[in-house]
């Protein structure tokens, strides 16, 4: 098995503008923390070609991050750094992020593919002609693209008492830099993008698109399950700790409802339950806001259903929570990863989760020549970084 393989990120200091991007005037760089910087410089530099990237967005927010398009795994991000606004400092948020599977069973059992533990499957190189301005190719094998989103609205009847008047409407439309590459698997083509908002928001997908297995006339369905492997380094490697949210209806009564948080204190998985609208919270010991409240990200699914498999058991688990190990980059042997349990409270943790995309049986004609992209995926959303609604004004 290959062991991952991580660098300490000197940043570039050149933003690569592109749009309205911008730079804001800089006082503060990036600064891997120590804990973080040490692991690094044990296990050296990653394989592929690791691309530093620095994105300064005109709200005074900026990205600093490293895209690697990796056979095997797709478009692997190592190192991911935030700052809010030109008077902040950087915050690690997210030290390695790819994908640690990618499961095919086809509903009638005729095959069961593992596309990322038994295949090197090779990422594909974009022709720049295919992909216009403002897009464009980076390495030869991502594709960049920066855009604006709707972040938010207010109206003069709706600002909350104590906040200066307004005469207008008020309508921030955020930016956002999107990262894909494509990994070239058989007929399928698989998509791994990354998208990393001024909000310090990251939305991550996985996409399967490409002529079926079968050929035009195939009618077998079968699912496309992405495991993410997440190394969270919220503020470092050190002090880290998972939360199983949960939202309960009818407690404590018929009426009423309860949000509460459950510590994950030891290695292992977790099933997300649909009626309790789980998702998984990461929280660093010492990190917190101007407010004193304490900083997370929460790691939210964006899915359309749940599958479960006998014989992979990985796959009987949405969430799984380990402890830093570099060795362990397959979801596929998650079970044995987590047989002789390591505590997973204020340490150095892994997130791993899974979520599943559905070819039906007997597709729709609209699939014949090739099946346009099905995505799954989830976002990773700060919790209390800033003080208040991002640059509200």
């Amino acid at each position: 098995m290959k062991t991952i393989t991580k660098f300490i990120f000197g940043f570039a200091s050149l933003a690569l503008a592109c749009g309205s991007i911008a730079f804001a005037q800089v006082q503060f760089e990036p600064v891997i923390p120590a804990d973080s910087a040490a692991k690094a410089a044990e296990l050296g530099a990653p394989d592929g070609n690791p691309i530093k990237q620095t994105v300064a967005f005109t709200s005074g927010s900026r990205w600093d991050l490293t895209v690697n398009a990796m056979d095997k795994f797709g478009l692997v991000i190592t190192g991911a750094s935030f700052r809010k606004s030109p008077n902040s400092p950087f915050i690690l948020v997210l030290y390695d992020g790819r994908l640690g599977e990618i499961f095919v069973p086809y509903h009638d059992n005729s095959h069961r593919f593992l596309d990322i533990s038994n295949y090197d499957w090779p990422v594909l190189t974009l022709n720049p002609a295919r992909f216009p301005a403002p897009r464009k190719i980076i390495g030869g094998k991502i594709c960049k693209e920066v855009r604006d989103y709707l972040a938010w609205i207010i109206t003069p009847d709706q600002v909350v008492p104590g906040n200066p008047p307004i005469d207008h409407d008020l309508f921030r439309y955020g930016q956002e830099v999107v990262y894909f590459s494509v990994l070239k698997a058989a007929n399928y083509n698989y998509i791994t993008e990354w998208t990393f908002r001024d909000d310090g928001t990251i939305l991550v997908r996985g996409g399967s698109t490409g002529p079926k297995y079968n050929g035009a006339d195939d009618t077998i369905g079968h699912t496309h399950n992405f495991t993410w492997r997440l190394d969270i380094d919220l503020n470092g490697a050190g002090g880290d700790s998972a939360y199983l949210t949960k939202h309960l209806e009818g407690v404590p009564a018929p009426l009423e409802a309860t949000d509460n948080k459950h510590l994950i204190s030891t290695e292992g998985g977790r099933v997300w339950d649909p009626e309790n609208f789980n998702t998984l919270e990461i929280f660093d010991r010492t990190l917190q806001n101007g407010r004193g409240r304490p900083t997370s990200y929460e790691l939210v699914p964006l899915r359309t259903g749940t599958a479960h498999y006998t014989d992979e058991p990985y796959t009987k688990k949405d969430f799984w929570v380990t402890r830093f190990n570099p060795a362990q980059i397959l979801a596929v042997n998650l079970p044995d990863y987590v047989r002789d349990p390591q505590s997973t409270v204020n340490t150095d943790i892994v997130i791993w989760y899974t979520s599943t995309a559905h070819h039906e049986s007997n597709e729709r004609d609209e699939d014949r020549d090739t099946v346009p992209i099905i995505w799954t995926g989830f976002e990773l959303v700060p919790k209390n970084l800033f003080d208040g609604t991002p640059f509200y004004p």
